[in-house]
């Protein structure tokens, strides 16, 4: 290795250094739960996070290293975002380093600086839960330059081999393919002429990542009761093949999802176009001069991208593209093995997306800050609890950027503070504009019967919510202590159409429908459904089989006006994830009009809560006879 590439790291950190770097999304959850030395090194038996049934993933390195982020300098958010650059900034290396076996020297440093570079890594490494790509990739490429340097020297790198497939089975889903990359990068090696030789050659000398997989398939087995991975969605080839074009553009014109500068003087689509122009001419360059690399290279990429595969289809969104961060590897030397100039254009294209990309991360981070730093100090000066919050951002707008989108209860929770509060999410669970979201009074959500509800106006500007509009009390009867109980046992009781199931009533209100708000940490589900009374009682009624299944005059409850919004899926992930799965619910009464919209008539003084546990999904599956 030249000792110049000794560059590309300096380059990556100086590039993707954190600049006021912050905690979100997932981040509040694996910092919360690896605050516990216990908990963090039972994820080597066990799912991740503890999770038991919606998730399946297996990924204690990337576990026990928020542990160790936390056990070095506390919850720190600049130490753990440190982490991915470093990682980065080894990767970057390390893909001049497989490159260097298949192109001249500058050429694989241009490929190794190019993948450095790209825009549509941000999530892998500006996110600090990022880290099962970036800590994972470094394990996957150094795999693969052992095993090409073993191809070199003819020699199986057995157990060097087989511990870094380990390191990386152990932290991401995505290295079950490493043995069949490690396979193609020595069968590529190979002096054999014919493609089966080349083949049977490369597992041989790859045979210490096989061995691995051998062994952690079955401990993944035992630990997760499945293989366990990404629930797969539908085989729609179709799909996933437009979505792999679509990806396939935004990796190489990130102009594409990032946007063009205010005030250029050609329409945008032209911009694009000639931001797209210079990969594409790469691209072309490499396939007539070396056609047999660039097919190569291509193969090793849908390999690499077979365990993400049923993300395909939902290319559209920019933050799934965190997801190409090992494959693209594949991709970056097709590009750069048209030589210095064809790189330096992509390069230029890549600057804009790049700066912007930067930019939005940067800001959206300053702005979380601002937001937990409010929370913290009105949960610190007392507010009652629970807090009900509004203004809580999933992501900025262009959607590259994550910021308070799951796992908001953990943000007053230990190690963040000690001024302990439930916080939940004021706005929609469902992002999708088709859902039913409460009434706002002076464009801000009422505030709710209990504990205190919170609306931001700007990061700085933390104020409590306005009392709703006076509607008349709406009775409820059949709820003990102020819980419904929907525990797993409770549930199954419930699954024969005559079983016995939670039914409230409100004596003295008949009304067409009710509106039950069920408040999850990331968001309510505002769920409406016709009464279940029958026809001749005065009184109205909640069945909650109905809710859930439908009772033959109505159907199950729904969360937004789209095709299946069905109450029992959106369920799943808060009946998971959330530190406690009892959900304060609003319960209203009133009706419904020809669009489909709630109107309500009454309105519940005192919420209740719905008491799930961690066998919600399990249920679900046997509820529907899956």
């Amino acid at each position: 290795m030249p000792r110049w590439f000794w560059f590309l790291p300096a380059i990556a950190l100086v590039a993707w250094w954190p600049v006021s770097p912050w905690w979100q999304s997932d981040d509040f959850v694996a910092v919360h739960y690896a605050q516990d030395a216990g908990r963090a090194f039972a994820d080597f038996t066990g799912p991740q996070y503890g999770a038991p049934d919606l998730w399946a993933f297996w990924r204690p390195l990337i576990t026990s290293s928020f542990w160790l982020d936390q056990a070095l300098g506390g919850p720190f958010p600049p130490l753990s975002h440190a982490s991915n650059v470093l990682a980065h900034a080894l990767s970057a290396l390390l893909v001049a380093c497989v490159w260097r076996r298949f192109l001249v020297a500058e050429n694989a440093f241009l490929a190794g600086l190019l993948w450095a570079l790209m825009p549509t890594h941000q999530g892998s490494i500006c996110w600090a839960v990022g880290r099962v790509d970036s800590h994972t990739t470094v394990w996957c490429l150094a795999a693969v330059v052992v095993a090409l340097r073993g191809a070199d020297r003819r020699e199986a790198p057995t157990p060097a081999l087989f511990a870094l497939t380990v390191g990386a089975l152990m932290s991401k889903e995505s290295a079950l393919v490493l043995p069949a990359l490690a396979t193609l990068a020595a069968a590529a090696r190979s002096p054999a002429s014919s493609l089966a030789t080349r083949l049977r050659d490369g597992a041989g000398l790859a045979l210490g990542a096989w061995l691995a997989l051998a062994l952690c398939l079955p401990f993944r087995w035992w630990a997760l009761g499945r293989f366990g991975g990404y629930d797969a969605a539908p085989f729609d080839v179709p799909a996933m093949a437009r979505g792999l074009v679509s990806v396939l553009g935004q990796l190489g014109a990130p102009l594409r999802w990032i946007g063009v500068p205010d005030g250029l003087p050609l329409p945008a689509e032209a911009w694009t176009t000639a931001a797209a122009l210079p990969v594409a001419a790469a691209i072309v360059l490499t396939a007539a001069r070396r056609p047999r690399l660039a097919l190569v290279a291509f193969a090793t990429y849908l390999v690499a991208i077979a365990p993400v595969a049923s993300f395909l289809p939902a290319a559209d969104n920019p933050q799934t593209l965190r997801l190409q961060y090992l494959p693209s590897v594949a991709l970056v030397g097709v590009v750069a093995a048209a030589g210095r100039w064809p790189v330096v254009a992509v390069l230029i294209a890549f600057a804009w997306p790049f700066v912007a990309m930067r930019g939005e991360q940067i800001a959206a981070d300053r702005e979380s800050a601002t937001i937990h730093r409010a929370l913290l100090r009105e949960a610190a000066d007392g507010a009652p609890d629970p807090m009900f919050v509004a203004g809580l951002p999933h992501a900025r707008k262009r959607g590259g950027a994550v910021q308070l989108h799951f796992g908001v209860d953990r943000m007053l929770q230990p190690p963040f503070t000690a001024h302990e509060r439930q916080l939940y999410a004021f706005r929609p669970l469902a992002v999708s504009d088709s859902a039913f979201r409460l009434e706002l009074v002076d464009g801000a959500p009422a505030a709710l019967p209990r504990g205190s509800t919170w609306v931001f106006h700007g990061a700085g500007s933390l104020v409590q919510a306005l009392p709703r509009i006076d509607l008349p009390d709406l009775p409820v009867a059949g709820i003990d202590g102020g819980v419904v109980d929907l525990t797993r046992p409770a549930l199954d009781a419930m699954l024969p159409k005559n079983g016995p199931r939670p039914v409230l009533t409100t004596p003295g209100v008949r009304a067409m429908a009710h509106r039950l708000t069920v408040f999850t940490a990331n968001g309510y589900l505002a769920t409406v459904c016709r009464d279940h009374a029958p026809a001749d009682a005065q009184d109205g009624a909640l069945d909650f089989r109905a809710w859930f299944a439908g009772d033959g005059r109505s159907e199950p409850a729904r969360y937004g006006a789209g095709g299946a919004e069905y109450v029992g899926e959106a369920l799943s992930v808060p009946t998971t994830m959330d530190l406690d799965p009892a959900f304060p619910c609003l319960l209203e009464a009133g009706s419904i009009d020809a669009a489909g919209a709630f109107a309500p008539t009454h309105c519940a003084r005192r919420m209740f809560v719905l008491r799930f546990d961690h066998g919600f999904v399990g249920w679900l599956r046997v509820a529907q006879g899956r």
